[in-house]
């Protein structure tokens, strides 16, 4: 088991080790935490570990945004556009997933031992969600011998990603049968950030989560088609802005209210994302980020019809090619002016999906009805970012907004939708990115690899308590540990 306890908040596999040799002699009371809650209620379990997978998240959520090039940073400091990373950065991800399983564990012993189906299908999406994002960003992680209940192993074997997502797709279907509509009520002690005990909202949750996966791994089993089909089919998806599987910040279950914010001044717009935003004159963009404006508060920039251009810089370049813009646009940390939400999972991409998956024949529908799936994914996606309602028809009734008639061409325009929708869940579009190369990202003149990032290397201190699994982990990667050795379901 890694053991990586979020209570104590020890940030490392050295610190906890040496915690618990020097804590005592003897070998019962030294697999016993002393710190540890023992008796914590279910509602509380929950409501705990759906917080942590959503805040705790946007705790490394910036590297993300640099790495799907949504940001650029100016300072010339913090290089992490160039993949420059600092030695805490896989440790950020690493550490902080494996800690909130950790509370998932609890979780499920404790709704097994009460026969709280509900909670221990609610743990079970949770620990899918954390689980698959691991594997996403690392490769081969430890799974089946990481998370077993207190028993204490500091060593686990490794396992690949096929295995993982193979494992992760039965258990969404477990989740989704233990998430049946009880009549006597659901989640009948509360504790539910999400969705306020709907167990339907939960199934579809399950559901979202098991499309975006096959989406991902048709690539390399086209096989997996006919459940992408059965899960449109079946009609049982995240179906509104209002089932987004998102933690709003308004200081309900003792969340403590959080609002957005202006990023620091050394802070802009990627130019990948924000030259794609201009292709439309997005609405998003005023809810997104702050116009670069002169004394008298005119845009700086313009394009030739005069429309205001939210300028961003190209991602891996040198200091002195930086240097060169002026009038960046500053991006804001979720939504301006609101409680900042942590999003997991969004309607607008499941509508994104479909539409992308109608399209490419693992659904039925022709053109028209991929075209309205994307355009209720576009709705969806502005109603998030508090477009009014006037501004999202005229961008819908835009000629470049409307799906192409040709098909290569319909696609790279969901693909753009898919991407815009990421912003602020930069890991989600750097994975985007990569299982379907789109859009086309700058490889800058400074980036330490000639190719886009395909995976994070593993957190240093592997390599030392850990190296047999470690080495055999790395063996089964193509390029090694290293930024570009290529996940399972990579394109």
């Amino acid at each position: 088991m890694i053991q990586y306890n979020i209570k104590k908040k020890l940030t490392s596999l050295t610190l906890l080790i040496g915690a618990l040799l020097m804590a005592c002699n003897d070998f019962e009371e030294l697999n016993t935490d002393p710190t540890r809650l023992t008796d914590v209620d279910a509602a509380s379990l929950l409501t705990q570990v759906v917080f942590d997978a959503g805040t705790r998240s946007r705790s490394y959520g910036p590297i993300g945004n640099y790495i799907g090039q949504y940001w650029t940073n100016t300072s010339l400091i913090d290089q992490r556009h160039r993949y420059d990373f600092r030695g805490s950065d896989s440790d950020a991800v690493y550490n902080v997933i494996y800690g909130i399983l950790n509370d998932v564990s609890d979780l499920k012993q404790r709704a097994m031992a009460e026969g709280l189906d509900d909670y221990l299908g609610a743990a079970i999406v949770i620990d899918t969600y954390l689980t698959t994002y691991l594997t996403d960003v690392f490769g081969p992680v430890p799974f089946n011998e990481s998370i077993k209940g207190d028993q204490l192993n500091f060593t686990p074997s490794f396992d690949d990603q096929e295995l993982i997502y193979r494992a992760n797709l039965d258990s969404l279907e477990k989740a989704y049968q233990l998430l049946a509509t009880a009549p006597g009520g659901n989640f009948i002690r509360g504790g539910d950030p999400f969705y306020f005990g709907d167990n339907t909202k939960w199934r579809k949750l399950a559901n979202s989560l098991k499309l975006r996966m096959l989406m991902k791994i048709v690539n390399v089993d086209p096989s997996v088609a006919s459940q992408i089909s059965n899960l449109i089919d079946q009609e049982e998806l995240i179906s509104s802005v209002d089932e987004n599987a998102a933690i709003i910040y308004d200081g309900r279950f003792g969340l403590e209210a959080a609002n957005a914010t202006g990023t620091a001044g050394s802070v802009a717009l990627g130019e990948t994302f924000a030259d794609l935003m201009h292709e439309t004159l997005d609405p998003r963009r005023p809810h997104m980020a702050n116009l670069g404006v002169d004394v008298n508060g005119e845009a700086i920039n313009v394009d030739e019809e005069g429309n205001p251009i939210y300028l961003g810089v190209p991602s891996g370049e040198e200091p002195d090619i930086i240097r060169d813009f002026n009038g960046l646009a500053a991006p804001y940390t979720g939504l301006n002016g609101q409680t900042a939400p942590s999003l997991l999972l969004s309607h607008a991409e499941v509508e994104f999906y479909i539409a992308e998956a109608i399209l490419k024949g693992y659904a039925s529908g022709d053109l028209s009805d991929a075209a309205m799936h994307y355009l209720a994914g576009i709705r969806s996606s502005c109603e998030w970012w508090g477009v009014d309602n006037d501004e999202i028809e005229a961008h819908l009734a835009k000629a470049n907004v409307q799906l192409s008639d040709n098909v290569p061409q319909a696609l790279q325009q969901i693909y753009r939708e898919e991407y815009i929708n990421f912003y602020y869940q930069g890991y989600d579009g750097w994975l985007n990115y990569r299982r379907i190369n789109a859009p086309a990202f700058n490889i800058g003149s400074a980036m330490l690899t000639t190719e886009i990032m395909q995976r994070m290397v593993y957190p240093p201190l592997l390599k030392a308590v850990n190296a047999d699994n470690y080495n055999r982990a790395v063996q089964s990667l193509d390029k090694g540990d290293d930024l570009l050795s290529r996940g399972w379901w990579s394109n």
